[in-house]
């Protein structure tokens, strides 16, 4: 949730239009990767999605925005023309669950955490980006949902679901591909080697978010490869370094706040400037200034408007 959205934060720090209204999906070019043992990586720019060919059909993580779906379907098609039979939604942001309607009418059963069905069916007001999502129909819900971890058994492949609570948002699922060694790590890790964003209007937290990567961490060894919201995929590495970051801005945040000063204070006194060449990318919405603030609000425990 990081390209498709720009626009809609930069709305909320100065002012722009909302990227997603300007993108033109028809032009948007999926890149597949095979990552061995019958899992493939799907990327676009703004996306990532994974699937995995069983003998009977295929097993499919995310399903991005409505309008990506026919396309994604077809870069599956052109690897296996198995059906679509389960799709596993990592949270719930419209452009991981978009094209949802269209896979469960061609049968795919949709699976999610029991946060993630709940904000969808009641639809939620995302603050950061100045954005509403509506409920979604009925026939876009998980039908299958879980509270803290569930294994599927899928084309010789043990899938791994594991719920992180307040991390990229209140609902993110982990999922883990056991023989394949690939995790896909919902929206917990930054897109494109940036800092991560976690979604306090959707229960995400700085903390959580740090937890997250220590619990990918737990799970991967020195050949996983680690699936975020877009990107080639991270490395055990990479992984490290980002929660170390974390770590570090969270220690520097919370002094800055024990210290009293204010959120405008904090931000001038750029606690991230030193980490700043590596995890804010230019042109990434992600900057020092933006990260410090969020990690403020979240250590503080601001509450983010409501519309």
């Amino acid at each position: 949730m990081r390209r498709l959205l720009i626009a809609a934060v930069l709305t909320t720090m100065s002012c722009s239009s909302v990227l997603a209204q300007q993108v033109d999906y028809s032009k948007l070019v999926i890149k597949t990767t095979d990552l061995g043992h019958g899992v493939y990586l799907l990327n676009w720019q703004g996306g990532d999605s994974l699937f995995l060919v069983g003998d009977d059909g295929v097993l499919l993580v995310d399903t991005s925005v409505a309008q990506m779906g026919v396309k994604i379907k077809a870069a599956i098609a052109r690897v296996s023309t198995k059906p679509i039979k389960l799709v596993i939604n990592t949270h719930a942001h419209a452009d991981h669950f978009g094209a949802n309607e269209l896979m469960a009418q061609g049968g795919a059963v949709i699976i999610g955490h029991d946060a993630l069905r709940e904000r969808m069916a009641k639809g939620q007001y995302l603050a950061s980006f100045n954005q509403t999502i509506p409920p979604s129909p009925p026939a876009a819900l998980p039908t299958v949902t879980y509270a803290d971890a569930m294994t599927i058994h899928f084309g010789g492949e043990t899938v791994e679901l594991v719920h992180v609570p307040g991390a990229h948002t209140d609902n993110d699922t982990l999922v883990r591909f056991k023989r394949a060694n690939v995790i896909h790590a919902s929206g917990t890790i930054g897109g494109n080697g940036g800092y991560p964003f976690f979604d306090m209007s959707s229960g995400g937290s700085l903390t959580g978010t740090i937890a997250a990567e220590e619990k990918m961490l737990s799970l991967s060894d020195d050949k996983t490869r680690i699936v975020a919201d877009e990107g080639d995929p991270a490395s055990t590495a990479d992984l490290k370094a980002s929660r170390d970051a974390l770590v570090m801005i969270k220690a520097r945040v919370q002094r800055l706040i024990d210290e009293g000063k204010s959120e405008a204070e904090a931000i001038a006194a750029k606690p991230t400037q030193d980490l700043d060449a590596r995890w804010a990318p230019r042109g990434g919405f992600l900057s020092g200034d933006v990260i410090t603030r969020m990690a403020y609000q979240s250590l503080k425990g601001v509450s983010p408007p409501a519309k």
